[in-house]
């Protein structure tokens, strides 16, 4: 199999809201990722970019968290990048890291 062969899986960014994401936040994120990933032909992967989550506590790690399972249901897998070092700590703690 060549290169030109091998399907690409194409992979799609979403961007999340900051400084601070709250519980309230959750369901519309949720919401707003699988509407993404439905207009986007539902893509295999998607990126979520958490730049600008600068507030480490437990209702950002349930966002992650339900947007991880939100992702799966829609048939993609998600990776997430430029998560803050507090944050980062927090998930590892949690069982949940990276």
């Amino acid at each position: 199999m060549t290169a030109s062969e091998i399907p690409r899986i194409p992979e799609r960014l979403f961007v999340l809201p900051g400084p601070r994401l709250t519980r309230q936040d959750v369901p519309a994120l949720c919401e707003r990722l699988a509407s993404h990933l439905r207009s986007a032909g539902h893509p295999a992967e998607v990126t979520c970019d958490a730049t600008a989550v600068t507030h480490a506590d437990l209702a950002a790690v349930e966002a992650i968290t339900r947007l991880r399972l939100t992702a799966v249901r829609e048939g993609a897998r998600v990776t997430f990048r430029n998560i803050g070092p507090d944050l980062t700590a927090l998930l590892t703690l949690t069982g949940l890291g990276p």
